[in-house]
């Protein structure tokens, strides 16, 4: 376990006396053990770390018996915020160091600084540290001390970055991370009640984080996490809950570099209509959400991922495949059953995919060298799939059996139309990613029910 303790500064500005409506006590159940069990931040850490993270040590300062808050040497005119390099943001970080300087408060012992502003001032995290403040969200009501808000803001004080979906470059993405706040699924706080006067709760927790970034900074309990141990053709998986140590099995299965999670609908989920299995990988510094089969975000019984060849074309003919199915979720007993097939490359030699450069293959992102230019792939792109099955059809040529050569080309067509059909159909829907995954829960629900 590796002790991360958060200093937490309360600042004011020095023509601004005023302070948030809460008491002290507020602030020490929301960052420090004094709220232990009350999902609050060292709660939250804790479980998206897998234990890793020790939060315990942070404290609220000023320390009780100095004084209320700290009261910064600058007016609020003086903030100029968001890339402003002498008095933006971190300019403010500076002057709430500075001003717990006179108090004798030693800092220097705390993994990171979230500075709590005592009016509407700004919302950011980074390495160097967090700012925020009572400031409400226009839309939903929420407050920026909400521990959806801070769990993205001092992710970011750990490296994470914002959480993106299949086929898009866009932050904020994924509905089922807290890397894509607030444009996430959030749950109204178990312990903090408070409304405004639209009755929208002002503290909301969640959600969790997936799987793919918490093995990339090393919270993955890797002793958690299936993996294929053979060749065989077909497996069969049982997940618990990610985050849910507490259970025992695996809470992670690995293939390739795919992590498949089961989230419970309670907890830092808690406003999932339902459980659900969720695939990531991570890419260039962010995880991606990816869609299943039938475009949708995430995976209730009977759906399926599919990669590369998973026909039933006579096995000397076959490519490589992988098909992931849930066949089961047991809200009962918190279980998700994932069956996984693979098909191996069994075609004649000769027939294969095109030269990927940068080290990267499909599903990465990398590049192809055509007419004499390098041209780059994004992740998941439908292009370089289309690209190997130009190249099955231009290599059968070399075959010299006809039928083979025949059924390598009608696959090679088949597959190129196909592809081409679903992202035309994408295209022409108009859809932004997280809108449907968002809209979709109820829709695919009443499918699969009937």
């Amino acid at each position: 376990m590796l002790a991360t303790p958060w200093a937490i500064l309360l600042c004011k500005f020095n023509d601004d006396n005023s302070e948030p409506i809460y008491p002290r006590q507020r602030f020490d159940e929301l960052f420090t053990s004094a709220g232990n069990g009350k999902f609050n931040m060292i709660d939250y850490f804790r479980d998206m770390s897998h234990g890793k993270l020790d939060l315990n040590g942070s404290r609220v300062f000023p320390l009780q018996g100095e004084t209320d808050w700290y009261t910064i040497s600058h007016p609020i005119a003086d903030y100029l915020g968001f890339d402003t390099p002498v008095l933006g943001r971190g300019a403010l970080l500076t002057w709430a160091r500075e001003a717990a300087a006179p108090n004798g408060d030693d800092l220097t012992g705390f993994y990171n600084i979230v500075v709590v502003m005592n009016t509407a001032t700004d919302l950011y995290g980074s390495l160097d540290g967090v700012a925020t403040d009572d400031g409400r969200n226009g839309f939903n009501g929420m407050s920026s001390l909400s521990p959806s808000i801070l769990g993205q803001e001092m992710g970011h004080g750990y490296g994470l970055d914002h959480a993106r979906i299949e086929g898009s470059t866009a932050d904020y993405m994924d509905p089922f991370d807290i890397m894509s706040t607030i444009g996430s699924f959030m749950a109204p706080h178990p312990f903090f009640t408070e409304r405004d006067e639209r009755g929208n709760p002002v503290f909301l927790i969640g959600p969790g984080l997936n799987a793919a970034t918490m093995s990339h900074f090393g919270w993955l309990d890797s002793s958690r996490v299936w993996t294929s141990s053979s060749s065989s053709k077909t497996s069969t998986i049982k997940l618990r809950p990610l985050h849910r140590l507490d259970l025992p099995g695996y809470l992670c299965a690995r293939i390739n570099d795919l992590f498949i999670e089961f989230r419970m609908n309670d907890r830092w989920d808690a406003a999932f209509s339902e459980p659900v299995v969720l695939i990531h990988d991570f890419f260039d510094g962010h995880s991606y959400l990816r869609l299943a089969d039938d475009g949708f975000g995430y995976f209730i019984a009977s759906n399926t991922l599919s990669e590369g060849d998973v026909s039933n074309q006579p096995p000397p003919l076959h490519g490589a495949g992988m098909q992931i199915t849930v066949t089961d979720i047991d809200a009962a007993t918190q279980t998700a059953t994932i069956q996984l097939q693979r098909w191996a490359d069994t075609r004649p030699p000769g027939v294969g995919p095109g030269i990927t450069f940068g080290g990267v293959d499909v599903g990465g992102g990398g590049w192809i060298f055509i007419n004499g230019k390098f041209k780059p792939i994004p992740p998941h792109s439908p292009l370089y799939a289309i690209l190997e099955q130009i190249a099955e059809v231009e290599q059968s040529q070399t075959l010299g059996n006809r039928l083979a050569r025949g059924l390598v080309q009608q696959q090679a067509y088949s597959a190129i139309a196909a592809t081409a059909t679903e992202h035309a159909t994408r295209a022409l829907s108009l859809r932004q990613p997280t809108h449907g995954v968002l809209r979709s829960f109820s829709q695919r629900t009443r499918r699969n029910s009937t």
